[in-house]
């Protein structure tokens, strides 16, 4: 191997290997470190509402069929969009053939709406405007924004930062020791429960004449933890 190419091995070497840190230092005699996680949560309130509707249809000619689920979903995403406030995304569309023996094929296709916004009346009120129109609820909640849960991040964050150092120092002393340094601090960011959706399996008779439906939004529980490596030593 050429002096070059030996040079240029341990250069890669070194920019391979990963840069020394506190932690990988030795420890000054008599310091023990002591591993620590703390949590924190409080109840927020849900608010944003989330509604799926889907369009189904049955046919024996699938090319009719997909006609006919793409015309009622154009009219749903229409009236959808003269709602303010409300968002909008479509999904799930699919379309399979059922086979019965004995009998001729018929097929069968579904396509999904969901609806979005942080003021629930109008949403309501369009959610059962499109039951009556023919679509079929399949799932509405209450769920917490990101905006919301981030607004409680910083309040947890101190809460939770307060729960870990009084956790180290209850260890310490137990332990004749006191807390000299955290250190490799480590946060989380704020996750909320996820929320239990109502789920709705109507058929088209049913969504027909049904009234708009009626929705509560509970809380959250927002949490965040942290953790961190704590030195103890001599008092």
């Amino acid at each position: 191997m050429t002096r070059l190419a030996a040079a240029a091995a341990i250069f890669a070497l070194l920019c391979l290997s990963p840069p020394a840190t506190a932690a990988d230092a030795p420890l000054p005699e008599g310091v023990t470190v002591l591993h620590l996680s703390a949590e924190a949560d409080r109840m927020v309130p849900r608010d944003r509402l989330r509604a799926v509707l889907r369009v189904e249809g049955a046919d024996a000619d699938p090319a009719r069929l997909q006609a006919e689920i793409n015309r009622r979903m154009a009219e749903a995403v229409a009236r959808a969009k003269t709602v303010a406030g409300v968002s909008l995304a479509t999904s799930g569309y699919s379309v399979y053939e059922e086979m019965v023996k004995d009998q001729p094929p018929r097929w069968h296709g579904t396509a999904g709406l969901t609806l979005t916004t942080q003021d629930a009346a109008p949403l309501l009120a369009l959610v059962g405007e499109l039951q009556q129109s023919g679509l079929a609820l399949s799932a509405l909640n209450y769920e917490l924004s990101p905006e919301a849960a981030r607004k409680a991040e910083d309040a947890l964050t101190v809460e939770a930062l307060s729960h870990l150092r009084a956790r180290a120092s209850r260890v310490a002393e137990s332990l004749g020791l006191t807390v000299l340094r955290i250190r490799d601090l480590r946060l989380g960011n704020a996750a909320a429960t996820p929320p239990q959706p109502r789920a709705f399996m109507l058929n088209q008779a049913m969504s027909s004449a049904a009234p708009p439906p009626v929705a509560e939004p509970g809380d959250a529980t927002v949490s965040l933890s942290v953790d961190a490596d704590v030195e103890l030593g001599k008092k």
